[in-house]
């Protein structure tokens, strides 16, 4: 039986804490479902799982939990070679997409105003139909689907995993997305430390992943165990260990 379509959001404002929600699909009119309040974001058609209380009085370790190895996908042949052809396809289903799309209504800057980075992105940022930022720089490592982003203003080819180093100046953007490929992110901790970098402060950093994956190019981590609590714990890890984020939440 098919998982059924689940989103996870973790989000962080840039500055000292932590947060994460998890949204499903709509639910019939009958059932009473409010917004939860995410990093300051008031989410709608969210609901409080398991999941998103994984942060609420999380106690972390003195030090990062995870080892190398967690962090270490099954297939490490280079990253170059696996998207070398571009997908034109959704890797989520249309429910996840859907509520992504209203939460990034929500968090992004209003259409025409602010400055937007959308890493690991592809030929869809996922953000709401028609939205323009004043800057939307489109990072990650196919040209040809980077070319086809309709928000794009800029664009970027880099792997993160091989320079998690991103070239903007501190403080150049009001919100950074990482949409379904946090999980493919074998040097966590520095890229989160860069995204806290080239924040401004106030700004917003969104993680948001789905129960599907290339099971070959997730971290180990991200395959056992292959749970709700556990993803969201793992990218609250990345988040509590990169910098000093103001706060962190699912």
């Amino acid at each position: 039986m098919p998982l059924a379509p689940l989103l996870m959001l973790s989000c962080a404002w840039g500055g000292p804490s932590r947060a994460n929600v998890a949204l499903r699909p709509r639910p019939p009119a009958r059932q009473a479902v409010g917004a939860l309040l995410v990093c300051g974001v008031e989410v709608p058609n969210a609901r409080e799982s398991p999941a998103s209380r994984a942060l609420a009085a999380k106690a972390w370790p003195a030090e990062f939990p995870y080892s190398a190895s967690d962090l270490t996908p099954l297939d490490a042949g280079k990253d170059e070679l696996f998207y070398l052809l571009p997908r034109f396809v959704q890797h989520a289903a249309v429910e996840a997409r859907d509520e992504l799309g209203r939460f990034y209504s929500c968090a992004l800057p209003p259409p025409g105003e602010g400055d937007v980075l959308d890493l690991c992105s592809s030929w869809t940022s996922h953000y709401p139909a028609g939205y323009e930022a004043r800057r939307c720089v489109v990072l990650g490592l196919n040209p040809f689907e980077l070319l086809a982003n309709a928000c794009r203003t800029e664009m970027r080819v880099q792997n993160l995993n091989a320079d998690p180093k991103l070239p903007y100046a501190d403080g150049s953007f009001d919100c950074v997305t990482l949409s379904l490929s946090v999980d493919y992110m074998t040097r966590p901790l520095e890229l989160f430390g860069e995204i806290h970098r080239v924040l401004r402060p106030g700004g917003l950093a969104c993680m948001a992943f789905t129960n599907r994956c290339f099971q070959s190019k997730v971290v180990r981590r991200w395959l056992a165990p292959f749970d709700n609590v556990a993803h969201v714990e793992l990218v609250g890890a990345y988040f509590a260990f990169s910098a000093p984020w103001a706060a962190n939440a699912a």
